[in-house]
């Protein structure tokens, strides 16, 4: 599986997105919070479809072990997670799409997203969106996940997990790092980095493993910019980039993917 950066707006539900800009906001700088931090707003999103867990050993001994399971969570799967872990409580063919994007999400400290779906007995297409959110006392190694579940159908959820069971094709996944709201940081440096960013219509060049590509610089600043290209899917998450007229070889890291466009922080 591979983790591109997506844009925050690529997730689908409301209740979701409120989720990933409350965890952020908590973030304030660091790349995520304290787990003791998260006060979920259940006017905002349903704590019956989360799942609390916490992270265990490291590199290939990584373990996520349950520490809560929201009830329609419970209902679904038709038993009680508590105290057990991930392998443990998802089935064998389930385990690609939910194994991986967890240790994805606790090895780089980024949210995760994904989409996956299945054809119900009406031969329907569900949709299960799951988000992942990392957690962390020192900003520096994941000790919690934060699991939302959203399927787009409601009816028996029992039903609809032994489809997925049977089938279920992943149709979106990425990485979302924390920092992409204004809450995440301070006003004056808000107000200092709005100030700073200014709209430009510059020819530029990305590079990458032996590789060059021609592209337009269209919004710059002094630690990032929105670069246009016209195939953005073949630029990996870090290149050199250099603007026209000039000799000065700026670092990038994508931080998100929007259509024809991917947002970049110099390092």
């Amino acid at each position: 599986m591979t983790f591109r950066f997506i844009a925050p707006d690529a997730i689908r539900s409301p209740s979701q997105r409120a989720l990933l800009e409350q965890w952020d906001q908590l973030a304030a700088g660091r790349p995520f919070p304290a787990f003791a931090e998260l006060k979920p707003d259940p006017a905002t999103h349903d704590p019956r479809q989360l799942v609390a867990w916490a992270v265990e050993g490291e590199g290939r001994l990584r373990k996520f072990r349950a520490m809560y399971q929201g009830e329609h969570v419970a209902e679904a799967f038709n038993s009680a997670w508590a105290g057990k872990t991930m392998e443990q409580v998802v089935s064998m063919s389930l385990r690609r799409i939910t194994l991986r994007p967890a240790k994805e999400c606790a090895e780089s400290g980024c949210a995760v997203y994904m989409v996956f779906s299945t054809v119900d007995a009406n031969d329907q297409q569900v949709d299960c969106e799951r988000l992942l959110l990392p957690f962390g006392s020192d900003g520096e190694k994941v000790e919690h996940l934060l699991a939302s579940l959203q399927l787009t159908v409601v009816g028996s959820r029992p039903r609809i997990l032994k489809h997925f069971d049977m089938q279920a094709d992943v149709r979106l996944q990425g990485r979302i790092r924390s920092g992409f709201s204004t809450g995440a940081t301070s006003e004056a440096a808000g107000d200092q980095r709005r100030a700073l960013r200014r709209n430009v219509a510059r020819a530029a060049r990305i590079s990458f493993a032996r590789r060059s590509i021609t592209c337009i610089v269209r919004n710059l600043s002094a630690t990032g910019a929105a670069v246009e290209a016209t195939n953005p899917a073949v630029i990996p998450d870090s290149f050199s980039l250099v603007l026209e007229m000039e000799t000065t070889e700026r670092h990038c890291r994508v931080i998100w993917r929007r259509k024809g466009r991917i947002g970049v922080q110099f390092s």
